[in-house]
């Protein structure tokens, strides 16, 4: 076979060009410390790579949602102290206007001080992030979730969800509370039942909050209703005695007990006690504690203060009444520390959490290193070789170009 010049150019040319395209590769694996340019140089390792990249943004997404919900439960901490600072300080003031000490003038300046706590309180529960959103309206985080309303109620317009985020491939957490689960899900009275005394009442008893028995149901509606019982032996003196009745009518303490101020009372699962002289007459419903906000038992405790005391039964309404308030605030300081334990225990969530992704992150980018990143020794090593094969063939070519039929004759 006749092999032309032509070809034999052509041949060497082509032989260099390989030399230069490898050599290229190499110089810019060096330059860049990557191996693979194209997924068609390795497919399987171009694939792990995207998938490594793609495992590690999610986790970088992830750190930033834990740093997010830390911020926004800081937050919230933050003012959850602040609320129970001003409960405390309510509470502090409703023991001051149950003496009977205080003036109407001394309450009127108690009652102003416990309603600036009371806006205070209210400018904490409508408190926003630093993007602006309210942090207690649940799920409705542009709605401004407590205002009182005409009637001097205070009315809810969030809801009762949370927002949760992703810190963690199969793992959300909740970055917020509702303003139902910290203001508002506190159950009036002691937490189990509220005694509440008639307004019509004349006499001067006081009800102890109370505690529950074995036995009490948390559904049925008493009273306990004073009167005078006759002597059973003519000449003996009447007595004050008291009898308990439910919803129904049904009697459950007959009456015919010889009533004694602060003798502990019980029925039906249900322990109290009454201090002070009631008239006949007078009577106190017990019913099972309902959901009550507490900016409506501070309320409520602000204006009995501002109503003038001037005879026994009124004082006696304005201790029953701050008796409710005091209980109330005391459930209302341990509802608001739950809501506070429950948001350190997610602090502490995403701590742990924080640590395991970088640990993860570590172990990917380790991974992704040993897929994508060159090793420079070979590199080097493979670098002078190609140079090597190009010198190699640049020669030859030279030589080869050279060459002629003359040269023989």
């Amino acid at each position: 076979m006749r092999i032309s010049t032509h070809q034999t150019q052509q041949s060497a040319i082509n032989s260099m060009l390989e030399q230069q395209e490898k050599l290229s590769k190499v110089q810019q694996q060096v330059a860049t410390g990557r191996k693979i340019f194209k997924p068609s140089e390795d497919p399987v390792a171009a694939a792990k790579i995207v998938n490594l990249k793609e495992t590690l943004a999610t986790m970088e997404q992830h750190q930033n949602n834990i740093g997010a919900a830390r911020a926004r439960l800081d937050l919230e901490e933050g003012v959850l102290s602040n609320a129970t600072e001003v409960l405390q300080r309510v509470r502090e003031l409703a023991v001051m206007g149950n003496n009977d000490s205080q003036t109407n003038e001394s309450r009127s300046f108690i009652a102003e001080e416990a309603e600036q706590l009371l806006k205070e309180l209210l400018g904490l529960a409508n408190s926003t992030d630093s993007s602006g959103e309210y942090m207690f309206s649940g799920s409705k985080t542009s709605s401004k979730p407590f205002t009182r309303n005409e009637f001097g109620e205070y009315d809810y317009h969030g809801d009762s969800g949370q927002r949760f985020m992703a810190i963690a491939p199969m793992r959300q957490i909740a970055t917020g509370d509702s303003g139902t689960a910290v203001f508002r899900d506190i159950r009036d009275g002691n937490g189990d039942f509220i005694i509440l005394d008639n307004q019509a009442n004349s006499g001067t008893g006081i009800a102890d909050p109370g505690n529950v028995l074995n036995g009490y149901d948390g559904k049925t509606t008493y009273a306990i209703e004073f009167a005078t019982v006759p002597p059973a032996v003519p000449g003996d003196e009447p007595y004050l005695s008291y009898f308990v009745f439910d919803e129904t009518g049904t009697v459950v303490v007959p009456l015919g007990t010889p009533y004694e101020s602060g003798n502990v009372i019980t029925f039906a699962g249900v322990s109290t006690s009454i201090e002070g002289e009631p008239d006949p007459g007078d009577f106190f419903v017990v019913r099972p504690s309902l959901n009550q906000d507490v900016f409506t038992t501070i309320s409520r405790f602000v204006d009995i203060l501002r109503e003038p005391v001037g005879n026994p039964s009124a004082h006696a309404r304005l201790h029953n009444e701050v008796n409710r308030t005091l209980a109330g605030l005391d459930t209302a300081m341990g509802n608001i520390l739950e809501v506070r334990s429950n948001v350190g225990a997610r602090l502490n969530a995403l701590d742990g959490q924080e640590e395991i992704n970088q640990s993860y992150k570590v172990q990917i980018k380790s991974i992704l290193s040993d897929v994508e990143d060159l090793d420079y020794a070979e590199a080097v090593s493979d670098l002078n070789l190609r140079l090597t094969g190009l010198e190699a063939s640049q020669k030859a070519f030279t030589r080869i170009q050279g060459l002629s039929m003359f040269n023989y004759l």
